[in-house]
């Protein structure tokens, strides 16, 4: 778990590199994230901090407590318009409790995102995100170490998944 830890947070910052910037709107944020794919738990928490034209969020699944699973999001989203919209790069960490132990799931985010219109002058800001999540590692639980690899027609079924979600947060920059 550690390894992935460190490529998660690798993975941010070369995805930052050079990026951030002193803007006075930076700053951060928490919230929940909502997710609409049948494959993950309807929500999970979220927060991190928006630098202006790059944020980076921790998402955390706290469901774990009821069905043994938990997803562990690192990611970045870098602006790449005057509206809002974002690319999406990051890491997915699941961890499946199954007979033989925890397997582990190493997974590649890549997505869009983009801002929602805000509600009143509420302190909350709202973005959508369309993600696609490829499975890079599978490992622990008793079973074989399996490193991506579609051999088979069936593996672009079961080693990419497409997800949406919404975040809302309170503490965002105005954007």
């Amino acid at each position: 778990m550690r390894s992935t830890l460190a490529v998660a947070a690798l993975l941010g910052a070369l995805a930052t590199a050079g990026r951030a910037s002193a803007d006075p709107d930076a700053g951060l944020h928490a919230g929940l994230n909502l997710r609409a794919d049948p494959g993950a738990h309807p929500f999970r928490v979220t927060g991190g901090i928006d630098t202006g034209a790059v944020d980076i969020a921790v998402t955390l699944d706290p469901m774990v407590v009821f069905d043994d699973q938990f997803d562990a999001d690192l990611l970045t989203t870098t602006t790449i318009s005057d509206a809002g919209w974002g690319v999406v790069i990051g890491w997915r960490s699941t961890a499946i409790g199954i007979q033989g132990g925890r397997q582990l799931q190493e997974k590649a985010v890549v997505g869009i995102s983009a801002p929602l219109p805000r509600i009143g002058g509420l302190p909350l800001q709202a973005r959508w995100a369309l993600e696609a999540a490829t499975v890079i590692l599978k490992h622990g639980g008793g079973l074989p170490t399996e490193w991506i690899a579609f051999s088979r027609g069936r593996d672009l079924l079961d080693l990419i998944n497409f997800g949406m979600f919404v975040t809302i947060e309170y503490g965002r920059a105005d954007r």
